[in-house]
């Protein structure tokens, strides 16, 4: 195996892991739904009986509104795509080719297309490229992972709080309507 090849094995490893982590992001996307979707049905019984809900609910209903939006913070700094990795690697990187084109520079009233061209020009110039596609898939993959930690141990939370939160609303739903 050449360096090309050993690099594009690697590009493939990060790629398979950001696609393994983006698809478990979907679960916990249902889940945050789930709780949404929740407080949405339940909204009109919530206000009709405010005045007679306690304090602790109403301070654990808040901390579940927190937890939520702290979690889908998260899950979209997982979804959305790294703008310009390229530009947030170490300065020797570059100078590299890119091979993947920016929507300026493909764009038909105004196309360069040099940087592209030039990365075939020699077989250093194919190396540095695919180098550098492992070095902004690496990144992109670091990121995904790092706030896909963050996300988990925030549904976790969110998840605890939500629980908390049905069983206290159901203890004050029991004591109001008795």
């Amino acid at each position: 195996m050449d360096k090309k090849d050993i690099l594009y094995n690697f590009i493939q490893d990060n790629q398979e892991n950001i696609r393994f982590i983006e698809s478990k992001t979907a679960i916990i996307t249902a889940i945050i739904g789930a709780v949404i979707v929740y407080y949405l049905q339940g909204i009109e019984k919530f206000i009709k009986y405010f005045e007679q809900i306690s304090c602790c609910n109403i301070i654990v209903l808040i901390l579940v509104i927190t937890s939520t939006i702290i979690s889908c913070y998260y899950l979209f700094k997982v979804i959305l795509p790294i703008s310009n990795p390229k530009s947030k690697l170490p300065s020797e990187y570059h100078s590299y080719p890119n091979i993947y084109l920016s929507e300026k520079k493909l764009n038909i009233n105004n196309s360069d297309l040099t940087e592209y061209r030039s990365v075939f020009e020699n077989e250093k110039s194919i190396e540095n490229s695919i180098e550098l596609e492992y070095l902004k898939t690496s990144l992109i993959r670091n990121e995904k992972l790092k706030n896909f930690k963050r996300l988990s141990i925030s549904i976790i939370v969110l998840i605890l709080l939500f629980l908390l939160h049905v069983l206290i609303f159901q203890k004050d739903f029991i004591d109001i309507t008795n």
